[in-house]
């Protein structure tokens, strides 16, 4: 479920705050894992439409607001500076968090890219035009795999990929 945060929309992330509460005890009676996406937008007017803030200082309390929701997964992007995710992992605390694969990019880089996210303790990738819009799909998700579930560097993972 997403935990939205736009600008000037107070009343949508009250709204999803109302979902999330809604939706926690039938998930824990059913023994179903809550999933919250904390999504913090740019303004429409700045970016042109749905476009995500990679800003670390809106991401962190959306993320710690998920977790007092009671999230038990986490899917989060990517912020600005990659180096910095591991501070989202922290702010997450006991819940895995996943990656939002966020706005495609050439193979090489979204490889890099994801390499340093699971290297900081991203539990995992979810990704979709990253893998569905590439030339080589199956060539591209063997290659997240590796990443994520063989500790592959980059270059080796690469090799998978028919460019």
């Amino acid at each position: 479920v997403n935990l939205l945060l736009l600008p000037n929309q107070p009343d949508l992330h009250g709204q999803c705050i109302e979902r999330i509460c809604a939706l926690k005890p039938p998930c824990d009676r059913y023994g179903m894992p809550l999933m919250i996406e904390p999504l913090v937008m740019q303004p429409n007017d700045k970016a042109g439409g749905y476009m995500v803030d990679g800003d670390l200082k809106k991401i962190l309390p959306l993320v710690r607001q998920a977790v007092e929701l009671g999230a038990d997964v986490i899917k989060a992007d990517p912020c600005d500076v990659v180096s910095e995710y591991h501070k989202v992992i922290q702010v997450a605390g006991r819940a895995p968090v996943l990656v939002r694969g966020g706005g495609k990019a050439p193979t090489r880089e979204i490889l890099q890219r994801t390499h340093e996210l699971i290297q900081q303790g991203a539990a995992g990738i979810v990704y979709g035009r990253n893998v569905i819009q590439h030339k080589d799909p199956a060539g591209i998700t063997r290659a997240f795999m590796a990443v994520v579930h063989e500790g592959a560097a980059p270059d080796q993972a690469i090799k998978l990929v028919k460019e």
